[in-house]
């Protein structure tokens, strides 16, 4: 029974470490310049993809929390995507939609976009 535990145990411990080294991988293939994007009070970095259509984002290190409203606070998901969304209205991309997104290492997203055309 222990030896079962201890197999399971190695399993997660190796399928937790491949899925963070391909985070790490993905996150070195974007460009290391940072462009800042302010959204409700809050700061986000964006780093644009070398060749794909995406874009990483994350937080800012140290950043506050805005005020609150009295509206329902937006997800750290939505906020992303919406930072992605503004970053690209932003270089002159607003007809370019996020068509998809997800968590790469912790608070950092990758979202993925298109444009017409």
């Amino acid at each position: 029974m222990r030896f079962i535990i201890v197999i399971g145990m190695v399993a997660t411990a190796n399928l937790v470490s491949c899925s963070s080294t391909w985070g790490w991988a993905r996150m070195n293939t974007y460009h290391f310049q940072a462009h800042t994007v302010e959204l409700e009070g809050e700061k986000f970095k964006v780093y644009r993809h070398k060749t794909d259509n995406s874009l990483m984002v994350s937080p800012t290190l140290g950043a506050t929390q805005a005020a609150p409203k009295f509206v329902d606070p937006l997800t750290l998901d939505q906020k992303l995507r919406s930072t992605a969304q503004r970053y690209l209205a932003n270089t002159g991309r607003g007809s370019c939609r996020i068509i998809k997104g997800g968590a790469i290492q912790g608070a950092v997203y990758e979202f993925w976009f298109d444009c017409p055309g």
